[in-house]
């Protein structure tokens, strides 16, 4: 065993754009025709390294004064310079486990520090020393992770902040020279189902977590990146999947998972064989789709494909946006816990159930032209039409007072409402002379109360004041036959029909955390609102609506919708003296 002392000169460096920057490297052999002598190599790190590993061979071991020198400055400065260090730089021994205390601080003249950390060294025989060899991992190794296993809250982080199109290889990239455990980085879903820019990774010791949280602030693709702990049952309620089909799917040995959004609801598994084959991307495997369906069997028109070699599956990502049948496919890049998760969600969409769960005598229409009115939706259903119970029909409005394209039907039964989806689905819609296809989907009054009463979250609003008669509803007033003990809506409905990144716009899915705040006073902005909610640092505010602006004789109130770690925080009363006025309004936690 040829040990060999060294020291890194260099800060670690927090800008991923911070390519070539120079290393000073310092190392002391304890045997050999080096020994005693004190090298420094400096320059770029991959000419560095270079010539360090032409001078002591591969078989090298490296004692250093701790585990920074290595898995915070060498490994990733080479992942931003797209290299991996050769072996010695693999794995050392920490001589500060050994000595029982920190070694100092690197300096211009390290000759007294090597010459430390080889005394330590020579104290103890060479199994002793072998005993404390660590090693640094490179890459990421995906695995199928399960409820079943131990799992420690002090191995747990939180990412935050990672640009939507991040996927699992970009987080194992920010944590380079940090050895994470198998299956261990499981990119977070929002309630609609896109990404939500965060990631809970498991690291293999304590020691790994409390190096990466060292890397708060640090950048990936441009963004900081924001780092915290977390807990295994953060880890696990994102990881861990409950479908048996999603994990036998995942586990099935596969270099990279693409994800299709967008298929139309007949597509077969050949279809997207063939799809894939003119750009000769093969699915692994027989059974290599897995497509993605409600509780009763309904495709969501997602679907995930096992693909065997990275290579193809980068050439599958080619065909983003091309078309099956009518249709255009969104590709993306996907993952193991996102499949799990993507699964089990659409398992849950229908499970919150009600008295009206197991009845759909109602219809949804997607694709409308913006232009589509009542009277146009009356029509394209023809005969159907005399079957629309009284106040049935429902525009869908997004939150700047737009038409969404979908509308809500409520029918006289569930066999009229059956009978127009079979019969109107696809069929086309034509006003003046503009002609589109119509889908229609059987569906249940529960689903609408998701989608209209508790609709996805949007992007953030621009937090200007708007006239109160903004806050007007914009779909027509409820049936009490659909929406049973909601009351007046107090607010316009904002429904995000393509949310991107990836999720289907038929997927019903429940909102985020969402805080109803009254008793504003007059002087109360927005801007007030989101500095308030700014004082505790796991909140996020995303948008402020001004559902009813104070008056001299009335309160306001405001809609916060927020993204946190942590439950919301209960409605609450800013400023005024004004008493806080309850609302029953749904309180649903990210």
């Amino acid at each position: 065993m040829k040990l060999v002392a060294v020291v890194v000169n260099a800060a670690p460096v927090a800008n991923e754009n911070s390519d070539g920057i120079p290393t000073r490297i310092s190392y002391l052999s304890l045997c050999g025709s080096l020994r005693g002598d004190v090298t420094v190599v400096e320059g770029e790190l991959a000419s560095a390294l270079i010539a360090i590993r032409e001078n002591i061979g591969d078989d090298a071991l490296f004692a250093t004064r701790g585990p920074l020198d290595l898995r915070c400055i060498v490994h990733p400065q080479a992942a931003r310079e797209e290299f991996t260090p050769s072996a010695p730089f693999l794995q050392y021994v920490d001589a500060s486990r050994l000595s029982g205390k920190p070694f100092k601080s690197p300096s211009d003249d390290n000759s007294g520090l090597l010459t430390d950390i080889c005394t330590v060294l020579a104290q103890y025989s060479a199994d002793k020393i072998a005993s404390l060899i660590e090693d640094i991992r490179v890459g990421f190794d995906a695995a199928v992770c399960d409820r079943s296993i131990s799992v420690s809250d002090e191995v747990m982080c939180r990412a935050r902040g990672l640009p939507w199109q991040a996927t699992d290889a970009h987080v194992a990239h920010f944590f380079a020279g940090l050895n994470i455990a198998e299956g261990g980085i499981a990119l977070c879903l929002s309630a609609e189902g896109r990404r939500n820019g965060e990631a809970l990774i498991r690291f293999e010791n304590n020691t790994q977590r409390e190096l990466a949280l060292r890397r708060h602030r640090h950048f990936l693709l441009s963004r900081y990146i924001e780092v915290y702990r977390a807990t295994a049952e953060d880890f696990l309620a994102v990881a861990a999947g409950s479908s048996s089909e999603a994990v036998d799917f995942v586990s099935r040995r596969a270099a990279m998972i693409v994800r299709m959004r967008g298929l139309p609801f007949d597509s077969t598994e050949d279809q997207i064989r063939s799809f894939f084959a003119e750009v000769e991307a093969p699915v692994v495997i027989e059974g290599g789709v897995l497509f993605v369906n409600r509780p009763d069997g309904r495709p969501t028109g997602d679907a995930f494909v096992l693909f065997e070699k990275e290579e193809q599956g980068m050439n599958a990502l080619k065909r983003h946006r091309h078309t099956i049948g009518n249709r255009y496919v969104e590709l993306f890049r996907s993952s193991q816990a996102e499949v799990q998760q993507v699964v089990k969600r659409s398992g849950d969409v229908a499970g919150g159930g009600g008295g009206g769960a197991g009845r759909r005598d109602c219809i949804r229409l997607r694709g409308l032209p913006y232009e589509a009115r009542v009277e146009h939706v009356v029509e394209f259903l023809g005969v159907h039409a005399s079957q629309i119970a009284p106040q049935g029909v429902h525009m869908v409005f997004n939150s700047q007072g737009h038409p969404s394209g979908e509308a809500f039907i409520q029918m006289t039964s569930e066999g009229a409402s059956a009978a127009v989806a079979a019969s109107a689905h696809n069929k086309f819609m034509t006003i003046g002379k503009k002609q589109r296809y119509i889908e229609v989907f059987q569906c249940s009054p529960d689903e609408m109360n998701l989608m209209v009463a508790a609709p996805p979250r949007g992007p953030p609003q621009p937090m200007q004041p708007t006239p109160p008669s903004a806050a007007a509803p914009l779909i027509l007033p409820p049936h009490p036959r659909i929406f049973p003990g909601l009351g007046v809506p107090f607010g316009m409905p904002q429904y995000w029909p393509y949310p991107s990144p990836p999720v289907s716009p038929n997927m019903l899915l429940n909102t985020g955390g969402q805080i109803l705040v009254t008793g504003l006073g007059i002087h109360v902005t927005p801007a007030d609102i989101v500095a308030h909610f700014s004082t505790n640092p796991e909140t996020i505010v995303e948008s402020v609506e001004m559902v009813r602006w104070a008056s001299a004789t009335t309160p306001g109130e405001a809609l916060v919708r927020i993204r946190s770690t942590r439950d919301a925080v209960p409605p609450i009363s800013l400023a005024t003296g004004m008493p806080h006025l309850p609302l029953p309004f749904p309180l649903i936690h990210t």
